[in-house]
């Protein structure tokens, strides 16, 4: 299952503004792991727009929870709104009714 997610901080919240600040907080390397993904979860695109301080991602997993496993320990995405949604690949299924081309 394909899921798309976005997530969006403020800047009051965002780590790599606290780490430059000289907060204490995780450093990048380690806010930024889940973007390799897991066992569980294949990561196939990530992507962020940090004027907005917002990252969309595109990820495969069996099933949400280990989506929501794998995101729980992002830096970024604890510190605001995130929306995790399913969706279909159009380009998969176009493939499989075999109407690819036609």
């Amino acid at each position: 299952m394909i899921f798309h997610v976005t997530s969006q901080h403020t800047w009051e919240t965002c780590e790599g503004a606290l780490a430059f600040k000289g907060e204490d907080v995780p450093p990048r390397s380690e806010r930024q792991r889940w973007v390799e993904g897991n066992d569980k979860v294949k990561v196939i695109g990530a992507y962020g727009y940090q004027t907005q301080h917002r990252f969309y991602a595109i990820l495969e997993a069996n099933d949400y929870a280990d989506v929501q496993a794998l995101l729980s320990g992002a830096g970024h995405i604890r510190n605001g709104e995130v929306e995790v949604l399913p969706v279909n690949d159009l380009i998969a299924n176009r493939k499989t009714f075999e109407e690819w081309g036609k």
